[in-house]
């Protein structure tokens, strides 16, 4: 098993994160917000726990890509995990569920009962085949047309309980088994006949792009909401003034030479992917240009633009500066 491209945190948690940051205490979106960052990081503790499984796979030639995002047609789609072996492909789907999973093929109505409670979600066969059938419009755009793909949804809860009366369209299973049913299908189809995959490696990795909501506009916060400056990273505090070469906290007496790194990467998922001088300073409460420029420099970021008016980009992997 090759894992061509790592999973890595979805840039969509740290926005809701950096937004939950930056609110006040007293917000009244807090708890909404809250309640999503933990939703969203459930799913992804159950996609980490198929990764395990995956590492079970014995030949060196599965391919695994993690969080791809791709276009096609004018139209963005995610796919959480493709698996790529010469001769057939893998689609999956992963849920972090528990309770009493059913479905209906037919209908699509698909519920989980916990603890007497009945909730309805959206259907992940449905959701799966879409990412297949625009994974295959994909594949067409890049002259692969005869390519077999397969999806496949597993449920990453080991307490789940499955309880479907027919065969469904597309198998659902634990993660588990998910794995096992992976090998017997490459089994099946070994004899057929083999793609090259490194010029499809090649075009997936060059086509990924990776996905940033409006998350203002997302929960319907203005920018007014927003607190501004340096966070303590002891007491949580946006009250950090620049002393020197460092930062210091006047309530708490914590100095730190790197909390401005975390205030840059909140501006870079709050309000998009560039970043002037002007803003930084702003964002910062830092009313000097230079200090403004030293400071940016010495970050792992590109920019564009003159000397005397340089636009920064945001990095490709943002938990460059949220690690302090």
């Amino acid at each position: 098993m090759v894992n061509v491209k790592k999973r890595t945190v979805p840039p969509v948690i740290r926005q809701t994160e950096a937004l939950l940051r930056r609110l006040p205490q007293n917000h009244p979106k807090r708890d909404t917000i809250e309640m999503d960052i933990n939703k969203r990081w459930a799913g992804y503790r159950g996609e980490q726990a198929l990764d395990y499984f995956l590492g079970f796979l014995p030949f060196s030639t599965y391919r695994i890509f993690h969080d791809l995002r791709l276009s096609v047609h004018g139209k963005s789609f995610q796919v959480d995990t493709l698996i790529l072996t010469p001769q057939v492909g893998f689609l999956i789907e992963v849920k972090n569920l528990a309770g009493v999973i059913t479905v209906d093929d037919e209908s699509g109505q698909f519920t989980v009962v916990k603890n007497g409670i009945i909730k309805r979600y959206q259907n992940p066969l449905a959701q799966v085949n879409r990412q297949l059938s625009q994974l295959k419009q994909w594949l067409h755009v890049h002259e692969v047309y005869t390519y077999p793909l397969l999806p496949l949804v597993a449920i990453s809860n080991p307490n789940a309980e499955l309880n479907f009366k027919d065969t469904l369209s597309v198998p659902i299973t634990h993660l588990d088994v998910t794995v096992e049913r992976i090998k017997k299908l490459h089994a099946s189809y070994e004899n057929k006949k083999s793609f090259s995959l490194t010029p499809l490696e090649q075009s997936l990795l060059q086509k990924h792009r990776p996905y940033y909501s409006d998350i203002l506009q997302t929960f319907s916060i203005p920018s007014s909401h927003i607190q501004t400056g340096i966070r303590c990273p002891t007491c949580k505090e946006y009250s950090m003034t620049r002393e020197k070469l460092s930062w210091e906290c006047p309530a708490c007496t914590t100095r730190s030479r790197m909390a401005h790194r975390l205030a840059v990467a909140d501006y870079f998922l709050l309000y998009g992917s560039t970043l002037t001088n002007q803003t930084c300073q702003h964002f910062l409460g830092l009313d000097s240009r230079h200090a403004i420029s030293k400071l940016l420099s010495r970050m792992p970021l590109s920019y564009t633009g003159s000397t005397n008016a340089l636009t920064y980009v945001r990095p490709s992997n943002i938990e460059e500066l949220i690690r302090q």
